[in-house]
């Protein structure tokens, strides 16, 4: 039979679930270098892709105005929806409770100590480019993208040229993205079959409340981004997120925002119908930047586990800095190394609770990482679409035809 891509990617991540409990640790092993090469190729096209995109965008928006209307549109839908989701979090946490009848002795890691702002601010500042390319760090490239392209659109004509180039080499990544992108089933299939072989049932079930809490509280968030795309673009929901599937899926199986960056665009602009100018400045910004999972719902569902664990009660007013504190550190600590764990941190740093709870779920940090990062994608994904629609009636008009095709 002939599958779908969607249904393709569906099928790998269940087949590849199953392969990892059932069948030998050591042919798992055998097809994991197959998973690693997946996201090695991905990582290999984010930076040329993201800077030729930035950059032939601005060439394309030709007016400065653009540009500050998609930056306060980004901001604004980033801090709305980053704010409801530190919200969801603190109820779901608050409701299953899921440190209740945890022993404190299940603590097995150590946390790393939290960069200080200063070193997080410096790490976001652009320098030397080539070697902040290969240490990972996505936002210097970013900014410097934005800064060339800026000059690139006040100089014009003197540069068209120029402005040819990066268009030229904007299209030829997306040729390659999308060859990398043909071949996503085979490595969520070797990836999904690594974590379940490492976790196994039985390896989960003591956290099994903790897990249920992160799952649901992302998926009750994407509850939340199908209003939006209801009550917003006006299109229906499940249209939406048929068309976002593969930047989903392969957000959950590699668990990485800036690892599906490729996969992201070329879904916003295919098949949502983003138009390129927009998805080629907001969606770096979104995957490095709009992290709904892991900068806000888990941060303060980390929270009430560890205030239930130590048995600390919390009042409304801690509650609200939980919240207030998880929607500013998703945009400050990012393009950090672990962004997860260092903004649960600064959230648990806070209100005074102790790292020993945060401690205590690192083990299984793969297992909810996945969701996390789903709804990290997912949530920039809509950014991208919410800021589109309000920029341009014609823009909105051309997410609503494709979404309805």
């Amino acid at each position: 039979m002939k599958f779908n891509f969607s249904l393709q990617c569906v099928s790998a991540l269940v087949l590849g679930f199953l392969f990892g409990l059932f069948v030998k640790s050591a042919y798992v092993e055998a097809i994991a270098p197959i998973g690693n090469a997946f996201i090695q190729l991905l990582q290999m096209i984010v930076l040329p892709l993201t800077f030729t995109l930035i950059v032939s965008s601005f060439a394309k928006l030709g007016d400065i105005s653009h540009v500050k209307k998609l930056g306060y549109r980004t901001l604004f839908w980033f801090a709305v929806t980053a704010m409801i989701a530190a919200v969801v979090g603190l109820i779901v946490a608050l409701w299953i409770d899921p440190g209740h009848g945890m022993s404190q002795s299940t603590a097995a890691s150590a946390v790393k100590e939290a960069p200080s702002f200063k070193q997080i601010f410096l790490d976001m500042v652009p320098g030397n480019l080539i070697d902040q390319a290969a240490r990972g760090k996505i936002i210097p490239i970013i900014i410097f993208a934005i800064l060339f392209g800026l000059a690139l659109t006040l100089i014009k004509e003197e540069a068209k040229s120029v402005a040819s180039f990066f268009d030229g080499a904007a299209k030829v990544m997306f040729k390659i993205t999308r060859w990398v992108i043909r071949l996503s089933p085979i490595g969520i299939f070797a990836l999904i079959a690594q974590v379940s072989a490492r976790y196994g049932l039985e390896g989960l079930l003591p956290f099994a409340k903790f897990i249920l809490a992160v799952y649901l509280a992302c998926f009750i968030q994407l509850l939340v981004y199908a209003v939006l795309v209801l009550a917003v673009i006006r299109v229906n929901p499940v249209r939406y997120f048929k068309a976002a599937w593969p930047m989903m899926i392969t957000a959950f199986t590699t668990a990485s925002s800036l690892g599906t960056l490729p996969v992201t665009m070329d879904t916003l602009i295919k098949r949502i119908g983003v138009p390129e100018e927009v998805a080629s400045f907001v969606g770096p910004l979104s995957a490095a930047m709009k992290m709904d999972g892991c900068g806000a719902i888990y941060p303060a569902i980390v929270a009430i586990f560890t205030a239930s664990i130590f048995q600390i009660p919390l009042d409304g007013g801690q509650y609200l800095v939980i919240v207030m504190v998880a929607t500013v550190a998703t945009i400050g600590t990012a393009g950090v190394p672990g962004t997860a764990s260092v903004m649960a941190m600064v959230v648990l740093s806070s209100i005074g609770l102790p790292f020993t709870g945060l401690a205590m779920v690192i083990g299984i940090d793969k297992v909810v990482d996945m969701m996390r990062t789903a709804v990290n994608v997912t949530g920039g994904g809509l950014c991208n679409t919410l800021v589109a629609a309000g920029v341009k009636k014609e823009w909105k008009s051309q997410i609503q035809n494709q979404l309805n095709a």
